[in-house]
């Protein structure tokens, strides 16, 4: 991706080894790739067409790792603004692994073994709700 141009910046909250807020600048570059399957099942499937999304910070942080996403949605990224879209989900995930861990392990949603989504849906709000208050 380095011989793509920066199509511009974006400024993202991160915390460092210490857990202090800092605001970093990201360089962002994309373009489209086609990629075709395997040989052996080039008959069977066809290519596939994703964009990259190379998302790095500038200079380099002294209390933690540098910044530096490679995405590769399937949705379309047309410009800086859909980029920046996608790296605004991507920098979720860490909350979302958070959630994910608690509904597992510390609330055993699992364990409820409901039938339907429905049920599921509302164990998990009734979990968030009580989570919230809690916090």
């Amino acid at each position: 991706m380095d011989e793509v141009t920066v199509k511009g910046l974006h400024r993202i909250k991160v915390k460092d080894d210490r857990g202090n807020p800092d605001e970093e600048r990201l360089e962002i570059r994309f373009r489209k790739l086609r990629i075709p399957p395997p040989i052996g099942k080039q008959k069977k499937f066809p290519a596939l067409t994703l964009t990259v999304i190379h998302a790095q910070e500038r200079g380099t942080p002294k209390r933690r790792k540098k910044i530096e996403w490679k995405l590769f949605p399937d949705l379309p990224v047309q410009s800086r603004r859909d980029a920046i879209k996608k790296i605004e989900w991507y920098s979720l995930r860490s909350k979302i692994e958070v959630l994910h861990k608690i509904l597992k392990s510390g609330c055993k949603a699992e364990d409820s073994k409901l039938r339907t989504a429905e049920r599921l849906v509302n164990l998990i709000a009734v979990f968030c709700i009580v989570g919230a208050s809690s916090g």
